[in-house]
């Protein structure tokens, strides 16, 4: 095999490592996101000034005093790009800890866990949030995700940031291949990684799109479909999950 073929297998191998290595630019902003570890990276990233581990941290007097500091400055708020918002949000300080969320964190808890961010409720407003969001989930390079305390942590970001897809201000934002677009990401992830809380994003995007076959699904079995939607108990009905995943390779080829 000539040389230069070689480097250029080797090369090949290097940027494909993770199937989510790609660059993407926002039309209306014109902010690069672009693949990094873990979690992309957004042009226009905030970085927080007072973080756990520092010495102004810890003489924090209060929880709500913790939260403040997890809050945008206006002038950042409105000028931030759409993929920078999502970014400063699931970066924030205290967007993860299941201590902060009590317990299993189903969609419902992370819901009312977003509402403590002005960064969510900014995201919530723009017209681009859907698309943006389909953009960062696009680049996440899930082999981060590693069994150690900031692997967890790490894990735990990308559970907020997939049940964000579970939003209805999100799903209100995304036509119809934007839909499928998501789906796909998701489900790929999913696939990958085993990521149960990908299916509930899912099951919410077909719904929101109102697919056929899924509408018809949720009306047959109301009571189990009303778990999932909410995120509980993923594994009382394997045959459920199954069902959404098939719904969802069709969904996505029609």
């Amino acid at each position: 095999m000539p040389m230069n073929k070689k480097w250029f297998l080797l090369l090949l191998l290097v940027f494909c490592r993770c199937t989510n290595d790609m660059s993407i630019v926002e039309n209306e902003d014109n902010f690069t996101i672009s693949h990094s570890t873990c979690f992309p990276t957004v042009s226009d990233k905030y970085v927080y000034s007072i973080v756990p581990g520092m010495v102004e941290w810890q003489q924090l007097n209060s929880t709500d005093d913790a939260y403040q500091l997890c809050q945008l400055p206006d002038d950042v708020l409105k000028s931030i790009s759409t993929s920078g918002l999502i970014d400063a949000l699931i970066h924030a300080p205290l967007f993860t800890g299941f201590s902060l969320l009590s317990g299993s964190a189903s969609a419902l808890k992370w819901h009312a866990h977003y509402d403590r961010f002005n960064s969510a409720k900014e995201l919530f407003e723009r017209k681009d949030a859907g698309n943006s969001l389909v953009a960062y989930h696009k680049l996440v390079c899930f082999d981060c995700f590693v069994d150690t305390p900031e692997g967890y942590r790490e894990y735990e970001r990308m559970n907020g940031l997939e049940i964000l897809f579970t939003r209805q201000e999100i799903l209100d934002q995304m036509g119809h291949e934007k839909k499928k677009e998501a789906v796909a990401s998701l489900l790929s992830n999913y696939e990958q990684h085993d990521f149960r809380h990908s299916l509930v994003s899912v099951a919410h995007i077909m719904l929101a799109d109102k697919y056929a076959p899924i509408v018809k699904y949720s009306l047959d079995n109301t009571e189990e479909f009303l778990c999932t939607l909410e995120g509980y108990d993923y594994s009382s009905n394997p045959n459920q999950w199954n069902i959404i995943i098939s719904y969802a390779k069709n969904f996505i080829n029609d």
